[in-house]
């Protein structure tokens, strides 16, 4: 009859679709007489606007000789680091430097060719934007420019998220308890999965090649942040005591 019961109360009950909430109830035989043992679930989603702007640009060169083709880029990374160190809330992380050999597909002509990239990562969108039209100018190529959000932004979310699906777990048990005339339901075997993040509206900007006139005016990137759509499960056992 107990296990009946259970099924029929849960059966009746309703929770709301904004929580995503569920619960089962099964007898534990190793718990003291009167108590109830019920499992529940909870989901917590939070849309966030994206924080973090992020781009990658690269220098390439090509030349018969090998050592001034080295020469070239090493010196316009340099110019271009000494630029990015005057942007004190901007990150920079260097990547792949490569030097190999090539031929001209017309004049079959053996050539070199060398590449470096830098990448670019900062909260404050306006300094970012206007550093990589500068870097531009420079004839580094933009090959992404993307809005995602900060690590220590999407961790204080789900701080956030953890605790709301923890109170509303709480809550259930309760009402639960209540429903079945016990005194006090408490929480055990807490479960937190983090699911991924996912993203809408994600602004992008792409450029694979810059002006040969030096002398050409060229606009400043532009770029709009979207959200990023954060969601965390908890699920737990509850015991109800008499």
């Amino acid at each position: 009859m107990r296990v009946i019961l259970i099924l029929a109360l849960a059966a009746v009950f309703s929770f709301p679709q904004t929580v995503a909430a569920q619960c089962g109830a099964s007898p534990a035989p190793d718990l003291p007489d009167g108590h109830l043992m019920m499992n529940f679930s909870a989901t917590e989603r939070r849309d966030v606007e994206q924080d973090l702007l992020v781009t990658t640009l690269s220098y390439s060169a090509t030349n018969r000789d090998v050592r001034a083709l080295q020469n070239e880029v090493n010196s316009t990374m340099k110019k271009a680091l000494e630029r990015v160190k005057r942007e004190k809330e901007v990150e920079a992380q260097t990547g792949a430097y490569q030097v190999y050999e090539t031929s001209d597909p017309h004049t079959k002509e053996r050539l070199w060719r060398g590449s470096q990239n830098i990448t670019l990562k900062s909260k404050n969108a306006d300094d970012l934007l206007a550093l990589s039209g500068d870097l531009q100018d420079m004839k580094l190529a933009t090959h992404g420019l993307s809005y995602t959000l900060d690590p220590e932004t999407a961790a204080s979310v789900k701080d956030s998220l953890m605790e709301a699906a923890l109170i509303q777990l709480q809550q259930r048990a309760d009402r639960a308890a209540k429903a079945l005339g016990k005194s006090s339901a408490s929480l055990r075997e807490v479960t937190i999965v983090n699911e991924d993040a996912s993203y809408s509206n994600l602004q992008m900007y792409e450029r694979s090649m810059v002006a040969d006139d030096a002398a050409m005016d060229m606009a400043v990137p532009v770029a709009q942040a979207g959200e990023t759509t954060i969601s965390l499960s908890v699920s737990a056992t509850a015991v109800l005591k008499p």
